[in-house]
């Protein structure tokens, strides 16, 4: 919690807390990163600040100490110094928080009106100020790097702890096919349908399919993986392009699937055939698990 906790009495005493070993390094100020960025490193520690220290003079010994750490990390010192002046600003500080809560809100309402892009210093501000008049946000991303292409530091998970994931559940006795997505890892993902089967739970579709075909057996262990995305929203419009893909009439017949999910254009019909083969292509070869 970054916090030291001292007891006064029948009070609680509260200010910021750093071990010993704690280096005092922030992201450079000649890094190339957004210059929002590099302030709202500083602007965050100052508003912690003021958050936990209870007592004027242990907030003053870290504003202080920001002070000096952030200009040894080389912030201009007008800069450092204007903005934990900015800090003492209640209304400014309630307006900071009141944008903070907008932007918040409407996250989900512009969910896809935003452009990704590799920061470039001077490029990416004018654009990110050009696109916001045409209220589209701009997203400085990590492009590829040397670092990101050869080395591979994480070690090597099982798939089915692999999560943002598009699948697709097999009938070992008829070969019917269940697409589904989910954003947690697909070990308990899998793990709910198994129980929603067993606890005969109606809206599932894998539990429709064996209570009109008794004697059919689930194919709990050959698992693919058809699609990846982070992005939830994008993810369950590419499961709805599959199941149509598969199955393009308006009630599903040739799937598990009970619902289409995210209802579609009818223009995606005219990729069906395509959209089909690749996914039959992922079942076929190095999705698969078991």
């Amino acid at each position: 919690m970054d916090m030291s906790i001292k007891r006064q009495g029948k009070d609680f005493i509260t200010k910021v807390y750093r071990k010993e070993t704690h280096t005092q390094r922030f992201v450079n100020w000649r890094s190339n990163h957004p210059r929002n960025c590099l302030l709202g490193v500083l602007k965050g520690l100052i508003h912690r600040a003021h958050l936990i220290c209870d007592l004027k003079e242990d907030l003053l010994d870290e504003l202080s100490l920001l002070k000096d750490v952030f200009i040894a990390n080389g912030y201009p010192t007008h800069l450092v110094e204007k903005t934990i002046k900015q800090s003492w600003n209640v209304e400014l500080m309630k307006t900071m928080q009141e944008k903070l809560e907008d932007r918040q809100d409407k996250k989900d309402e512009d969910y896809l009106n935003v452009l990704h892009a590799p920061y470039i210093q001077g490029f990416s501000e004018r654009i990110q100020k050009d696109l916001s008049r045409l209220d589209i946000g701009f997203v400085m991303k990590k492009g590829k790097t040397l670092q990101s292409e050869l080395c591979k530091l994480k070690p090597k998970r099982s798939k089915e702890k692999c999560k943002n994931v598009v699948y697709c559940i097999e009938c070992k006795t008829c070969q019917k096919k269940y697409i589904g997505e989910t954003g947690q890892q697909f070990l308990k993902r899998k793990y709910q349908h198994k129980q929603d089967v067993k606890n005969r739970v109606e809206t599932n579709g894998i539990f429709q399919h064996c209570k009109r075909h008794s004697k059919h057996k689930i194919d709990w262990e050959k698992n693919v993986f058809i699609d990846q995305e982070k992005n939830g929203l994008r993810r369950k419009i590419k499961e709805s392009v599959y199941i149509n893909a598969w199955d393009p009439l308006e009630k599903t017949e040739k799937l598990m699937n009970i619902e289409k999910g995210v209802k579609l254009n009818p223009c995606w019909n005219e990729f069906n055939a395509e959209i089909r083969r690749l996914a039959e292509k992922a079942c076929s070869t190095k999705n698969r698990n078991g």
